[in-house]
C-alpha cells in the first residue's frame, strides 16, 4: 500500500468524526492543505458501489486469534486485493489477506469471501521496517521551557521492568490502559519534580525488561515461555511508540534529555533494536542524546555522583567492585564523590549501602503474573521513582508516584 493510499484510507475512518481539517491534519500528521487534497480525492475517487450497494452477510472477529471471516455480496466484482480489502474492511497495516475468493450469483450480484490474520514477525520485512521509521510521526507536543529561579538539578526517571505486553493475573489486561499508564506516571513525576527544582538534563533509562519478551515465540532471552496480551510485533511497535510520546513530553521540562539502554533478561535484544531505533529517529534532535552500547553494565557521572546501571539479575552486592575495576567506569567511580548502582529485575523496591556505595533496586509498575502468583511473589507496590540530584550535593530529594 503506498503513502497516498494509506492516507487516504486512514482520513475516510477519521471522517465518520465529522471533526476540523486541522483535527484531521495533527492526527495524521500532515498540514491542512495535503487534508484537503486528500478530501477532494477522496470525493473524486467516490464510487457509488462503495456506498449502498452492497449487504454484509457474515463476519467473524476471533480477537485471541487474531482472525477476521467475512463474506459479502455485492454488486460488483473487486478487482485488487485494495478494492477487496476496502469492501470488507480489512485494514492491510494489521492484517493479512491469507485466502479470498469470488463468484458470481444466478442474481447477477456477486460474493466474495475473505480470511485474514493479523500481521506476525514473519509477515514483516526489514523494508517495513524501515518504512515505519521513515513514516512514523509522535504527538504534536508544543515544547515551551520556562525559565525560574528554583535550583537547577539532573534527574533520573526510573520507570523499570514495565514488562509491556505482560498478561496478570488480577485483571489488569488492557492494552491501551498500559500504553497510557507509562507516561502518565512519567508525567506525574516530572510535575513533582518541576514543582520543586529547575531540571537541567533527565536521565530516562529503558529496557530493564521493558518488554515481557524477546522473541515471536512469546519467550525471554534465555527462551523461557511467557503469557502476553499481545504478539512479539505489536508489543515492539506499541513501545516504540510509548518511548517517543515520552521522550518528546520529557524534552519540556529539561535542557538535555539522556536515554541509557539498561538490557533485562527478557527483552536483552528486542530492547537493543529499540534504542537503536530511537537513537535514529532523534538523530536531527539536538537535546537528546542515547547511551545504547551492547552492554549489561552502563554509567554515567552527574557533577559529583556517579550513577552505574545494571539490570540486576546477579548478586547486586557484587556490583560496586564491578563498576570500580570497569575498564570504562573505573576511572569515573573512582573520581566521584558519591556513587550509586541502580538495579530492578526483582519488582519491590530496596536500598541498601555497601562501603559506601548506595545500591537501589527500584519498584516496577507491573502486575503479578502467574508464576509470581504461584511462587508467591506478590503484593509489592507498584510504584516508578524520579531521583534528583544536585551538581555537588548528590542526591538530594525522590519522588515516587504509585498506581
Amino acid at each position: 500500500m503506498s503513502e497516498n493510499q494509506r492516507l487516504l484510507y486512514q482520513l475516510e475512518e477519521l471522517l465518520h468524526w465529522k471533526k476540523s481539517k486541522k483535527f484531521y491534519a495533527q492526527k495524521l500528521g500532515v498540514s491542512e492543505y495535503e487534508v484537503n487534497e486528500l478530501m477532494k480525492e477522496l470525493k473524486q475517487k467516490e464510487d457509488p458501489k462503495f456506498i449502498d450497494n452492497y449487504t454484509e452477510e457474515t463476519r467473524k472477529v476471533n480477537v485471541e486469534k487474531g482472525t477476521i471471516e467475512s463474506v459479502i455480496t455485492s454488486d460488483f466484482e473487486p478487482k485488487d486485493d485494495i478494492e477487496l480489502a476496502k469492501l470488507h474492511k480489512i485494514n492491510l497495516d494489521k492484517y493479512v489477506i491469507t485466502n479470498y475468493w469470488s463468484k458470481m450469483l444466478p442474481s447477477g450480484k456477486f460474493t466474495s469471501s475473505v480470511f485474514s490474520k493479523r500481521k506476525q514477525a514473519k509477515d514483516y520485512s526489514p523494508e517495513d521496517f524501515s518504512k515505519f521509521l521513515e513514516n512514523y510521526k509522535p504527538n504534536n507536543i508544543l515544547v515551551t521551557k520556562i525559565p525560574n529561579l528554583k535550583d537547577v538539578v539532573n534527574v533520573e526517571i526510573s520507570l523499570s521492568d514495565y514488562h509491556l505486553a505482560k498478561r496478570t493475573v488480577d485483571g489488569d489486561n488492557s492494552i491501551q490502559a498500559r500504553a497510557n499508564r507509562y507516561l502518565d506516571v512519567a508525567q506525574s513525576l516530572i510535575n513533582k519534580v518541576v514543582s520543586n527544582y529547575h531540571i537541567d538534563t533527565v536521565i530516562l533509562p529503558i529496557s530493564n525488561d521493558f518488554f515481557h519478551t524477546d522473541n515471536y515465540q512469546h519467550q525471554t532471552t534465555q527462551g523461557t515461555p511467557q503469557d502476553t496480551i499481545m504478539d512479539y510485533s505489536e508489543e515492539y511497535e506499541l513501545g516504540f511508540s510509548i518511548l517517543v510520546d515520552t521522550i518528546n513530553m520529557l524534552r519540556q521540562y529539561a535542557n538535555h534529555v539522556v536515554v541509557v539502554l539498561v538490557q533485562g533478561n527478557h527483552d536483552r535484544t528486542k530492547s537493543f533494536y529499540l534504542a537503536h531505533a530511537l537513537d535514529v529517529f532523534f538523530k536531527e534532535v539536538a537535546d537528546v542524546d542515547f547511551i545504547r552500547e551492547h552492554s549489561v553494565v552502563k554509567g554515567i557521572t552527574l557533577g559529583n555522583t556517579f550513577i552505574g546501571w545494571h539490570h540486576g539479575n546477579c548478586k547486586i552486592e557484587d556490583l560496586p567492585l564491578l563498576f570500580a575495576t570497569h575498564p570504562q567506569y573505573s576511572q569515573a567511580f573512582g573520581n566521584a564523590k558519591y556513587r550509586e548502582v541502580h538495579t530492578g529485575d526483582k519488582h519491590h523496591y530496596m536500598a541498601k549501602e555497601v562501603k559506601g556505595v548506595r545500591i537501589q533496586q527500584m519498584p516496577s509498575l507491573s502486575g503479578t503474573d502467574r508464576w509470581h502468583l504461584d511462587n508467591n511473589y506478590v503484593h509489592s507496590v507498584r510504584a516508578a521513582l524520579a531521583l534528583v540530584y544536585d551538581v555537588e550535593l548528590g542526591k538530594v530529594a525522590e519522588f515516587e508516584s504509585r498506581i
